[in-house]
């Protein structure tokens, strides 16, 4: 099977650098993991009789044996009458349904590297392949550099994105990187997977639009093919054909041009090389 990383204007360098370009997890432009503010549920939610009840007898049996024995539960439950606001108050935002967040330590210690089911998708062009006058590199998902639960000595996890209308919440998940994988139904024709590894495996680092990527290194067999946009600059489309041609790494991998359907809003496919 088959993943395809959309370029913009740098693709030409990936090929040249035989590596993959990884994001900090803290530049994602996804506020539903960088935590933005929260909008409460509205209105008061009651407090039953049995869970005020049940409240207080936790409290009261983890009151050191010298105070217990002192006063009884009934009694315990009279005195705390006085403070029944604060106590509800209490239960109420424990029971609160709670997103998972990722703090800013772990975001700023995370990369990821986004993938795409998807070759010939309009919208995945425009937005992440330049306006359609970039690359796509179709790579080799079943290769260990993907399937391996280790990259270089440390722990890395591969997995396709989840979408859902509701957040990962703390009480149903057990994964703390959860926010990650999970987008909203709103994007589901994206088809999207992540890889994430933490900041350190980089082989190198750079600036590219203000951004800084971790670079990783890759084994020339993951690449299957290289696709062309559309309308992809002539200069640029000559120089990968360059490259693809007299690289000895890439000699035997196709490169596919981007057309356009002549009566419907669909992208074909004809080999350039």
């Amino acid at each position: 099977m088959s993943l395809f990383l959309y370029c913009r204007d740098m693709g030409l360098t990936w090929l040249r650098e035989g590596r993959l370009p990884f994001v900090g997890a803290d530049t994602l432009l996804d506020p539903f993991v960088t935590s933005a503010a929260v909008k409460q549920p509205d209105g008061v939610v009651a407090v039953s009789e049995e869970e005020y009840r049940a409240e207080l007898k936790s409290q009261y049996d983890a009151l050191p044996e010298a105070l217990s024995s002192l006063v009884t539960f009934e009694y315990f439950v009279e005195q705390a009458a006085q403070k029944r606001e604060s106590i509800e108050t209490q239960i109420r935002q424990r029971s609160m349904p709670d997103a998972i967040r990722l703090t800013e330590k772990q975001r700023k210690s995370l990369t990821l590297l986004s993938l795409y089911e998807r070759v010939d998708n309009p919208v995945l062009w425009q937005y992440h392949g330049d306006n359609h006058r970039g690359v796509v590199i179709e790579l080799d998902q079943t290769h260990s550099f993907f399937t391996s639960k280790q990259y270089r000595d440390d722990p890395q996890l591969f997995t396709p994105v989840k979408y859902l209308q509701e957040r990962p919440l703390r009480l149903r998940e057990v994964h703390p990187f959860s926010p990650l994988f999970t987008r909203g139904e709103q994007y589901q024709s994206e088809r999207e997977w992540r890889i994430i590894r933490p900041v350190a495996v980089a082989d190198k680092s750079m600036e590219s639009n203000g951004q800084t990527l971790y670079l990783n290194k890759m084994p020339a067999a993951i690449i299957k093919s290289v696709t062309l946009g559309a309308i992809i600059d002539n200069e640029l489309k000559q120089s990968i054909l360059s490259l693809m041609k007299s690289d000895l790494r890439y000699r035997h991998i196709p490169v596919y041009g981007s057309y356009l359907d002549a009566t419907q809003y669909q992208l074909h496919r004809i080999r350039e090389n």
